[in-house]
């Protein structure tokens, strides 16, 4: 890095605590808020009661940026922020970075003059989520399902990022792997890693066999139909982003194990999650003329 920058972080999860103390560590002036259930070390600047965003040359929200009611995503905060309130605060023209961002937050800050970066949209953060994303899932399957990974019959529906990984992680277990896609290409990749193959838009007729479907689609995939033709003691893990590819409801009604999976990076290994996206600030911040 050239030089330090002074830098304000707004809300989050563990994934920003453990961020601002990486930026600090690494000589940044680091300014917190809606953090405050998180102790932190005499470096780091409290931003209350203006968050810190004046003096700072840019402001990073969290991934995702909002909650339910246009909320800033706060779960370690006391006190509840709307994000309208949030951008109007930060003076026009400054850098502001955030996760997931939704239309309505890109509109507010274009009317405001903000300069909005999406850095969950970045590539190389997308794929070094996908690390922590994989082994969560895995985590989650061991934990909840009464058989080994080894020998089970597995459907990964998707093949992007994290459906690949994860294939590739199961079939090291020795799970018996299934991945559904759309695309030849992609059923030519399925194949060549030795995996069974289903098309993604036709998976009803075939899932009577699984004993754990994770889903990384985020359009639904998972219906009615689908959930009532998979065993009963079947496992369903959905990784999937809002809206999500599982109907819970309906899989509530006829007592399908269904779990939504959000967040898994923040929630089982924070600190690496921190450090994946540190590093895509600092890509940024360069390509800003910031570092």
């Amino acid at each position: 890095m050239k030089k330090s920058t002074s830098l304000a972080i707004l809300g989050g999860d563990m994934r920003q605590a453990f961020l601002a103390q990486l930026l600090c560590a690494d000589g940044h002036t680091v300014t917190v808020s809606a953090l405050e259930r998180h102790p932190f070390d005499a470096g780091i600047r409290l931003g209350a009661p203006d968050f810190g965003v004046k003096e700072a040359q840019a402001i990073i929200l969290p991934m995702p940026a909002e909650r339910e009611e246009g909320l800033l995503n706060a779960p370690l905060s006391n006190t509840s922020y709307h994000m309208q309130t949030i951008l109007d605060a930060i003076p026009a023209g400054k850098l502001v970075l955030a996760g997931a961002v939704s239309p309505a937050l890109r509109a507010r800050a274009e009317q405001n003059d903000l300069h909005l970066i999406d850095y969950l949209a970045r590539e190389e953060l997308a794929i070094r989520n996908a690390v922590p994303t994989c082994e969560g899932a895995l985590q989650l399957a061991m934990e909840e399902l009464p058989i080994t990974l080894h020998g089970s019959h597995v459907l990964v529906i998707g093949n992007g990022r994290i459906g690949s990984m994860l294939a590739q992680k199961l079939q090291a277990l020795h799970a018996h792997v299934t991945v559904s896609a759309r695309s030849a290409k992609d059923f030519a990749r399925i194949e060549a890693a030795g995996h069974g193959c289903l098309h993604t838009g036709a998976l009803a007729g075939h899932l009577s066999g699984f004993d754990l479907v994770v889903n990384t689609v985020p359009a639904r995939v998972l219906g009615m139909a689908e959930l009532a033709e998979l065993p009963p003691d079947c496992l369903i893990i959905d990784l999937a982003s809002k809206p999500g590819g599982v109907d819970f409801n309906a899989a509530s009604q006829i007592g399908r194990h269904a779990i939504w999976a959000l967040s898994l990076p923040g929630k089982v290994a924070p600190v690496s999650a921190a450090c994946a996206i540190r590093d895509t600030v600092y890509t940024i911040l360069q390509e800003e003329g910031l570092l």
